[in-house]
């Protein structure tokens, strides 16, 4: 017996609900990112950084940093520069982790001067393909992009970036 027409766009419908409603609701990545960007453009900073981990972003970045200059050491002077700049940077990180929390929370706060609220306010998250895998998303804009970002679930059941990925 075939389903009557009525029936079949309800089907098609509740689908296509279940499917949006599934991309935005409260716990996903894109919600989150979502979140993030009703931040931005109300130029709330403390809210902003809920959703963006800077102490898990500068240690990753670090990291790649001194891992691509390692590969680079082709004498043994070099790599005990890179080993004393490795540990001179752990000692330092705390307090480039607050300057660039506290800077990163004066840039969201200011009226925008620096062009990249305009681009926030023309982005979507719909833009962007999320794969998630357990308690992590890789984030990638659609179309040619030289950069990527992971997320991380919370315990509170939001999402954070954790890490810049430069391809």
């Amino acid at each position: 017996m075939m389903p009557s027409k009525h029936a079949t766009i309800c089907l098609v419908t509740l689908t296509l609900l279940a499917l949006l409603s599934g991309c935005t609701l409260a716990g996903t990545p894109r919600r989150s990112l979502a979140e993030l960007r009703s931040a931005l453009l109300e130029h709330d900073g403390e809210r902003a950084v809920r959703y963006i981990d800077v102490d898990s972003i500068v240690d990753s970045m670090a990291r790649d940093t001194f891992e691509k200059m390692e590969k680079k050491a082709d004498n043994p002077l070099y790599a005990a520069g890179l080993l004393a700049g490795r540990q001179a940077a752990a000692l330092a990180m705390p307090a480039v982790k607050g300057l660039l929390r506290k800077e990163l929370k004066a840039a969201i706060a200011s009226s925008g001067e620096s062009g990249y609220f305009h681009d926030i306010e023309r982005s979507s998250v719909w833009y962007l393909n999320i794969a998630v895998t357990d308690e992590t998303a890789m984030v990638t804009p659609k179309g040619k992009s030289d950069f990527a970002f992971r997320m991380a679930k919370t315990k509170e059941g939001y999402w954070r970036i954790v890490e810049i990925i430069r391809k």
